[in-house]
């Protein structure tokens, strides 16, 4: 019993297993969840510099290309970064009231940028890549020639075939 301002108020006991069992529900909602923001905040394994080398060198030879209309959208920079990627990528370097064209043709012409940019995109993407015997370099250079599921996209496969003839494995 609790005393409350000289009264007496007589407090339920909840059953034991009522409250295991409402313990229980709540652990087994929670479960889902905390596996959703472990696998979301894992971080992509990085390859080494070779690979990351030659695809800058396959996307540019390296050097800070001006924007230009590429297979299907304008494409920028080093790494050939295209709008919707750097979107995807979280827009680094993006600077307040900057518009977000602006930001990403600043980022790929920026080879910090847009390595941080690619860094970015493969932390979020690299989890869908199901190609268990693939290397690290062969997932980070499909996922960026053909996106988020472009692991598993056969038109990636001249593209893997360069950096591969790069040196890279």
């Amino acid at each position: 019993m609790l005393k409350l301002n000289q009264k007496f108020i007589k407090i339920p006991k909840i059953p034991s297993k009522s409250l295991k069992l409402k313990k229980m529900f709540a652990l087994k909602a929670l479960i889902p969840l905390m596996l959703f923001v472990i696998i979301k905040s894992q971080k992509a394994p990085v390859p080494n510099k070779k690979c990351l080398d030659c695809i800058c060198f396959v996307e540019s030879q390296c050097k800070a290309l001006k924007c230009q209309w590429d297979d299907d959208a304008v494409s920028c920079g080093y790494l050939q970064i295209k709008l919707n990627y750097y979107k995807d990528c979280g827009t680094p370097d993006l600077k307040k009231g900057e518009k977000v064209e602006d930001g990403w043709q600043r980022c790929a012409l920026n080879k910090d940028c847009a390595y941080k940019c690619m860094t970015n995109y493969m932390n979020r993407y690299f989890s869908l890549c199901k190609r268990p015997n693939a290397s690290v370099c062969e997932k980070w250079s499909r996922i960026h020639n053909g996106g988020p599921n472009g692991c598993s996209a056969a038109r990636t496969d001249i593209y893997w075939a360069k950096i591969k003839k790069c040196g890279a494995n």
